[in-house]
């Protein structure tokens, strides 16, 4: 199913957006760099593999990556040409390149991981981006995404009237049985899918009480109500 917006109206969204980006998400905290601390659990990469980030943003996810990977290639590609300056302002020695989510520049088997973290949701033909993941991603290499739930429509709703935010843009968030059967149109074989970040907001000990509770319900219907959903995933 193709969602009823273009890849150029996300570029635009993300364009305008581009110069608030990173203050709010240094306001946001652990929310935001959560992703990067939990993709870290899945990714394994051995000195010279090559792994893509995309989509990359401002470079959130560099030094996580180059502090556990500093003899991997990191290749980052991002749809918002305004994100590509910020990054390359911030991480000069590091490869940007500008992508529309749905012809990836490389090679057929060219990754030995692939990390796509909130990008799905954003993509304009979502079973047409992961085919084309899947294409440049090695036999028995692994890709990790997360993304939010439909589930979190309303609470993003609720939590722009009060505090400020740098917005989705062109966006549907999907339910996990819909990514499923888009990963496996694809080709993918699902090796984990998680919920996490039941309680993304208040007292630290609220938020680790609402990680115990999502991680010991994580075959019922509460996971659907994680905010951040991770996706493992193999090339067989």
């Amino acid at each position: 199913m193709k969602n009823n917006f273009n890849i150029e109206e996300v570029a635009s969204f993300w364009d305008s957006v581009a110069g608030i980006y990173d203050g709010i998400n240094l306001d946001i905290g652990g929310v935001h760099t959560q992703r990067f601390h939990e993709a870290l659990k899945y990714l394994h990469l051995e000195p010279g593999e090559k792994l893509l980030n995309i989509w990359s943003r401002t470079g959130g996810a560099i030094p996580y990556l180059t502090r556990n990977f500093p003899e991997s290639k990191i290749y980052n590609l991002e749809v918002s040409s305004e994100m590509i300056k910020l990054a390359k302002k911030k991480f000069p020695a590091q490869e940007f390149l500008q992508t529309d989510l749905l012809r990836l520049n490389f090679s057929d088997g060219y990754f030995e991981n692939i990390l796509s973290l909130e990008t799905l949701e954003h993509a304009p033909d979502p079973e047409g981006f992961l085919k084309e993941v899947f294409r440049v991603l090695k036999r028995g290499g692994i890709l990790v995404m997360s993304l939010p739930p439909q589930t979190a429509e309303l609470p993003l709703k609720i939590y722009e009237k009060f505090f400020k935010n740098h917005g989705e843009g062109p966006h549907r968030f999907l339910p996990s049985r819909e990514v499923k059967k888009y990963l496996n149109a694809a080709g993918f074989e699902l090796l984990m899918h998680r919920g996490t970040l039941l309680i993304p907001a208040g007292p630290r000990s609220l938020q680790a009480f609402g990680e115990k509770l999502i991680n010991i319900f994580q075959r019922t219907p509460l996971r659907e109500f994680g905010i951040r959903q991770f996706y493992v995933c193999k090339k067989p």
